[in-house]
């Protein structure tokens, strides 16, 4: 059974019923992959479903104002979520970058791609959701969508106020997810 550490999966839910028109959807943060999933089962007309996750019990520092810890993110949790994903990844549809958001970000083949949803579960320090934020803001579709969990744990209005200049704008929220969405159409 896959699982989750959040909760409000049925807003993800509601919200990856999306039609990505032939772009990548992504998820920062896969953990057991309960979000990917759920979005997975949702979305429409995705290339590829990108999960982006380091594992490896990595000691980093999670919040704003906590210092660096290690968590529960073990290689033998990567592999369980891989064989509870093997439909998925069968049929191409998904595949895991196992590494942090940087080096995603850097070093990956999909720095040149277009994505029209990302869900933004991984690191919750403001610096860090900024800079994927703005990151993937370079590489939207003309429609897309993103989803933030745990937003009241970083400063999500200054988020906001940066992703308007990429023409985001907040169209719904929940107590722990909160989704903005592009649309040039």
């Amino acid at each position: 059974m896959i699982r989750g550490d959040s909760s409000e999966y049925n807003l993800l839910e509601k919200w990856s019923n999306f039609d990505c028109q032939g772009h990548k959807s992504c998820e920062i943060g896969v953990r057991e992959g309960l979000g990917s999933k759920i979005i997975l089962d949702n979305i429409k007309n995705n290339y590829i479903h990108v999960g982006v996750d380091p594992y490896g019990n990595l000691n980093y520092q999670h919040y704003d104002h906590t210092p660096s810890y290690t968590c529960d993110y073990t290689d033998e949790m990567r592999d369980t979520m891989l064989n509870d994903f093997y439909k998925y990844r069968n049929a191409g549809k998904f595949v895991l970058c196992n590494m942090t958001d940087t080096q995603f970000m850097n070093d990956s083949e999909h720095r040149f791609s277009t994505f029209a949803f990302v869900h933004f579960d991984g690191p919750h320090m403001t610096k860090d959701v900024i800079t994927e934020a703005v990151w993937f803001a370079n590489r939207t579709a003309p429609n897309t969508r993103y989803v933030f969990d745990d937003y009241t744990k970083y400063e999500m209005p200054l988020i906001e106020t940066i992703l308007k200049k990429y023409g985001f704008s907040t169209v719904e929220q929940g107590k722990n997810k909160i989704l903005l969405e592009k649309n040039e159409s």
